[in-house]
């Protein structure tokens, strides 16, 4: 894929992620998608269209925040060259135990054929675990 083909597809995936369509985002990533959450995360990669679909059409959100608070993921700055893209962005929300959570995370997208193929997530953990009240290791 070429930059402006990688940039088009990576806005569509922003623009459909507020929505929680979970076959509108499904469309956007290839069979073998993978998430590989940060590497200090308490988390698993995920692997494969459906499950990856599932988890950003809200269930991993529905999980961990309150949703009837505000929820607002601000894009900052999208860097893209060929076929991988960089997204910096700051999501500010209410986690499940009340507490206010802003954290700015860092995304690699690799995309192939048309859609994303692959997704690396970057985060402060630490600040996470902390308002989130998770156990510290």
């Amino acid at each position: 894929m070429n930059t402006e083909q990688t940039r088009q597809l990576i806005e569509r995936y922003y623009q459909a992620l507020p929505k929680g369509n979970a076959a509108a985002i499904a469309e956007l990533l290839t069979e073998d998608c993978e998430w590989l959450p940060p590497a200090t995360a308490d988390l698993s990669p995920i692997k494969g269209r459906d499950a990856v679909a599932e988890q950003f059409s809200g269930a991993l959100v529905k999980a961990t925040f309150d949703l009837s608070q505000p929820f607002k993921l601000d894009v900052r700055r999208m860097v893209v060259d060929g076929d991988v893209a960089v997204v910096q962005q700051r999501l500010a929300a209410t986690a499940k135990n009340g507490n206010a959570y802003q954290n700015d995370y860092c995304w690699v997208y690799e995309c192939r054929d048309g859609q994303i193929a692959r997704m690396e997530e970057y985060a402060d953990t630490l600040l996470a675990a902390k308002v989130m009240g998770w156990a510290i290791d």
